[in-house]
């Protein structure tokens, strides 16, 4: 008999075609089964938490896809696009209208794409403005005043600035030889941070002499212009170049030699028309880029650098103008999608490629195409961690990761799936988002509605797959930074009472303080009665024995929360008492509101005995009760799992839109039950002479090392699970979470191969950062 350590899961489930690979490091982190278990990047697991419902979409008869918006880590949005609308998503609930004719409603803003238009929506965003690109559309730019302000348009690709409405020319009498000169002039655009130059305006003609070779223009005023730029053509030959400045709407040329290299700017918008939009968007190198249209599927076009609406250029080329090429390859692969890094990306539907320029930047002159893989890119976008774009390959079941290789002194692509093949075979994925904070997890919805999870440090070399079911079928993902850490958001499609519905939902923290927050049910909602104000406290007096029943007085302090109607609710009262040596001792007490005096005062039945620490003190934690929570009306006929208070609820049908406790509670969770499994592989002796894959292998005692857990249920199988019992101190407050070591019997089977089955059922914490089974191993 001995006890075989797993210390760590960072391989996260593994593929039956790896179940013999006893000669690599993963089969000794692996898992044979990671479900609703996300792999942590120290090594552990831990059970997913649920998700909040936060609203249901606009039309749950129609696809909806969501989408980031990010101005910085307090101002982030989730964009609910859905048919031919919009609507927005912020800190875990719906914007609504806050003034006008629909105050009050969901904010919404007609958009042109539909339902099945949306797969395709490809985007990039700077500051408060997004930009997209479809290939059936013309480029469109979504830009954010306020929370439920947003304004969309057609991307406008002319200057900023008008060019002069006119323009003119006089010639200096005199002698001699004669020369025709003809100007054109620009209006400049100076804000600060960026130039923008106008088309020009041309003169008319003037016949120049020998001997006073002058010329005086003359133009008309442009509203906002900081000065204006004159070429000068005095060959004939139509080519235009720089010879000054003026901030006046008048400039006299003494003969002053053109620079034939400065030539002003041409306008151009290359996606005009249909067949002419582009499918992918992104920024590099202070320019907005766009590729892959239906007539040029190969083409990238670049903007004048820090002129992202300005696709103009000059003659001869400009470092800073914009820029056009067509990468040249063996097959007609569309661009799919840009991605900056230390060079420009493109990702085509055969292959990856590397855009850079010189020492100076990406120009026209120095840009350098080169292909660097030949997988090929799906529709999904592609993600960015660290240094490595993450991407999933053209046939959709594949996920790579394509960054810079010392060892191979270039860019290279290297497959994710291979030791998870398993959970993308026959399977394509559908969308993505990466979930950096807490635990650098890259998220992915499979074409079956089911969750994957790809717990991905690059750094590290992690990559730990998990993948995650509920009651529904998720269909859109989203994640932005939400306080410390990222929130996910789900589009998820449930039966609810026999008729579809499309639920806006988010995950779940699972950082949490208290046991009594811990939300582990899907499609959930809370009751909360706590007191949030500090300022508003609770006083019981008047007692005598302080047991139960005796009727006291309790007074409400800065707040008037009584009514006639008070009569018959629930409050809790506690408080926490700290002593000399830090140690924490919370006292409880519950009482029922049996007599109404005034606004501020009742009297009050005792329901259990008033602890001394309770006794005529003002307490800031209290809470109103409830028994009968309503609400929950988006589950009706749904079975619901429910966390009370810090404790397992027996489950409830939800009926009209309720359920019924069977106490009074300040805290309620109540959702949608799933169970979080995982599996270790067949035992194997690491660094071991022989094998003992072979052999029969009996688990009689099992040592699980959690942190902040409850609810452990273990075995050699899902069909004989044993739970780890937890001595309780009071029945007043919940079981305090377990951080150590617990053991579980497990009874004598010869049948199982070493293996240890764990599942948390209930809608509580379950941390695993270890296993220890003591194992008997026998013969043949």
């Amino acid at each position: 008999m001995s006890s075989v350590l797993q210390p760590t899961f960072a391989a996260g489930e593994l593929s039956p075609s790896a179940s013999a690979r006893t000669d690599i490091a993963r089969y000794y982190t692996g898992l044979k089964l990671c479900r609703n278990f996300m792999v942590m990047p120290y090594g552990g697991v831990r059970n997913r938490p649920g998700t909040k419902v936060v609203c249901e979409v606009a039309d749950s008869t129609k696809l909806n896809r969501l989408l980031p918006f990010q101005f910085n880590d307090e101002q982030t949005y989730i964009l609910q696009f859905g048919d031919q609308l919009m609507r927005v998503v912020k800190d875990g609930g719906q914007v609504l209208y806050s003034s006008g004719p629909f105050v009050g409603l969901p904010f919404q803003l007609a958009m042109p794409y539909g339902q099945f238009d949306l797969a395709q929506l490809n985007y990039t965003q700077s500051a408060d403005v997004m930009t997209f690109a479809h290939p059936s559309y013309k480029p469109r730019e979504l830009s954010r005043l306020a929370h439920d302000n947003w304004t969309t348009a057609e991307i406008n690709l002319a200057p900023r600035i008008a060019a002069p409405a006119t323009a003119s020319a006089t010639g200096a009498a005199g002698t001699g030889a004669t020369q025709t000169w003809r100007y054109q002039i620009t209006a400049v655009l100076d804000d600060g941070n960026t130039l923008d130059e106008s088309l020009p305006v041309t003169t008319n003609p003037i016949t120049i002499y020998a001997d006073t070779a002058q010329g005086a223009i003359t133009w008309a005023a442009v509203p906002g212009a900081t000065y204006y730029i004159l070429y000068k053509d005095n060959a004939g030959a139509g080519i235009y170049g720089f010879i000054g400045r003026a901030t006046t709407t008048a400039f006299t040329d003494q003969n002053i030699t053109a620079v034939k290299t400065d030539t002003p700017p041409n306008g151009s918008d290359p996606f005009v028309g249909a067949g002419n939009y582009p499918g992918a968007v992104g920024y590099y190198q202070q320019r907005l880029a766009f590729a892959g249209s239906n007539l040029n599927p190969q083409t990238v076009w670049m903007s004048k650098t820090g002129l992202f609406k300005n696709f103009g250029y000059s003659i001869p080329n400009k470092d800073d103008d914009a820029i056009t090429f067509t990468i040249a390859s063996k097959q007609v692969n569309r661009m799919r999608h840009l991605v900056g890094l230390d060079s420009l990306l493109g990702l085509t539907s055969g292959g990856e490629w590397t855009f850079s320029g010189g020492d100076t930047g990406l120009t026209a002159k120095t840009i350098q195409a080169k292909q660097k893989g030949y997988d090929g890119s799906a529709l999904v976008p592609p993600i960015v961690v660290g240094n490595n774009a993450v991407y999933v390959q053209a046939r959709g079941s594949r996920v790579s990761s394509f960054g810079y290789s010392l060892e191979a002194d270039g860019f290279v692509a290297g497959d994710l799936t291979l030791f998870s093949a398993h959970l993308f075979r026959g399977y394509t994925l559908t969308d993505v988002a990466y979930q950096k904070i807490p635990d650098s997890i890259v998220w992915y919805v499979r074409n079956d509605g089911k969750l994957l999870g790809l717990t991905y440090l690059p750094e590290q070399q992690l990559v730990g797959w998990h993948w995650h079911d509920t009651d529904g079928f998720v269909e859109s993902i989203a994640c932005i930074p939400e306080g410390q850490e990222d929130a996910l958001y789900m589009v998820v499609r449930r039966t609810i009472n026999g008729v579809q519905k499309r639920y806006v939902e988010r995950m779940a923290s699972r950082q949490v303080l208290s046991i009594e927050d811990a939300f582990f049910v899907d499609c959930g909602l809370t009751y909360d009665g706590r007191a949030t104000d500090p300022n508003k406290t609770m006083t019981l007096s008047g007692g005598t024995t302080w047991g139960y029943p005796e009727v006291v007085t309790m007074t409400a302090v800065g707040h008037s929360p009584f009514l006639p109607g008070s009569v018959g609710n629930h409050y809790s009262l506690k408080r926490t008492i700290i002593d000399d040596n830090d140690e924490k001792t919370v006292e409880i007490v519950r009482v029922e509101v049996v007599g109404y005096t005034s606004a501020t005062v009742v009297t009050v039945k005792l329901l259990i005995i008033c602890p001394e620490a309770l006794r005529n003190f003002a307490v800031t934690a209290w809470a109103r009760q409830a028994k009968t929570i309503s609400g929950l009306a988006h589950l009706e006929g749904k079975t619901v799992s429910i966390l009370a208070d810090g404790s397992v609820h027996p489950q409830r049908v939800v009926t009209g839109g309720t359920v019924v406790l069977q106490e009074f509670a300040a805290v309620a969770h109540i959702g949608l039950p799933y169970d979080s499994d995982m599996e270790t592989l067949d035992l194997e002796l690491k660094n071991a002479n022989e094998t003992v894959l072979d052999k029969k292998i009996a688990v009689t005692l099992l040592t699980v090392m959690v942190e902040e857990s409850r609810g452990i249920f273990a075995g050699n199988d899902k069909n004989s699970l044993y739970e780890a019992k937890t001595e309780r101190d009071t029945y007043e407050q919940p079981l305090d979470p377990l951080t150590g070591q617990t053991e579980i019997i497990i009874p004598n089977n010869w049948q199982g191969k070493g293996r240890v089955f764990i599942r948390q059922s209930d809608p509580l914490p379950l941390t695993v950062l270890a296993v220890i089974p003591e194992v008997t191993i026998g013969g043949r």
